[in-house]
């Protein structure tokens, strides 16, 4: 818990920074920044360039002037150029309008840009633990379906799932473990959505170098709920209203 309030402290400072930011100049909204910078990645990433180009840089250094903490940039930098961070699955979710029964809810508004940048770096700050964490406590060759060595292993395809990331745009879960599994304790907040901040997607589902394609970075560990979750299940979340514009 320790760990969770020092983490929503230094939001808060990047809330009220943000503040400050809007009142002056006019500028790009962060929503628009976010998603110019996505796009551009994961193409240089799909195009297998190491060297990233000058408007890929100007993104990011734009996306980055927005925390005045040293640290947070940091953070999100790391997070942000590593190959498996889930950038199109956070577009479709964290960045995209909402549409619901009865609210509807323009992530294009001005008053929302703090509460997106506190959002992202919350998912990073998650995403940089849950990789550590692996890379530490378990064998990242076994846990999940593919080496997490930043090489591009080929993924499973003689199964049912599509590795569309669909199921896994989730606020969070039961977090049981399968048998004769133990988790970190962080790991439980994560899986149950009570860590980050308006949690709409799984910490855990990670990206496979900027292409349409995800898969679960403990996949072969993952929350018996998630075992559970089969072909049947699949087909009907698809066919649901998505909440994302």
């Amino acid at each position: 818990m320790k760990r969770i309030e020092g983490l929503r402290k230094i939001l808060d400072n990047t809330f009220q920074s943000f503040n400050k930011e809007s009142m002056g100049t006019k500028h790009l909204h962060f929503a628009d920044l976010f998603k110019d910078f996505a796009i551009q990645h994961q193409r240089r990433l799909g195009r297998r360039c190491s060297k990233r180009p000058s408007r890929e840089k100007g993104l990011l250094k734009q996306l980055l002037s927005r925390y005045d903490l040293d640290s947070d940039v940091a953070l999100l930098q790391k997070a942000l150029l590593d190959p498996y961070i889930p950038l199109g699955m956070i577009v479709r979710t964290l960045f995209s309008d909402v549409v619901g029964m009865r609210f509807y809810i323009n992530k294009q508004r001005p008053d929302l840009e703090g509460a997106l940048a506190i959002e992202l770096l919350g998912f990073a700050h998650a995403f940089l633990q849950i990789r550590g964490d692996i890379a530490t406590l378990f064998d990242p060759a076994t846990i999940t379906c593919i080496p997490l060595d930043g090489k591009r292993h080929g993924l499973p395809r003689d199964q049912w799932c599509r590795l569309c990331g669909t199921c896994c745009q989730i606020g969070g879960v039961p977090p049981n473990p399968p048998p004769g599994v133990h988790y970190p304790d962080r790991w439980t907040v994560f899986l149950s959505g009570t860590s980050i901040e308006n949690q709409q997607l799984c910490p855990f589902l990670f990206q496979y170098f900027g292409e349409s394609t995800f898969f679960c970075a403990i996949h072969r560990i993952k929350p018996v709920s998630c075992r559970k979750f089969d072909l049947k299940d699949c087909q009907k979340r698809r066919v649901e209203k998505n909440l994302h514009a």
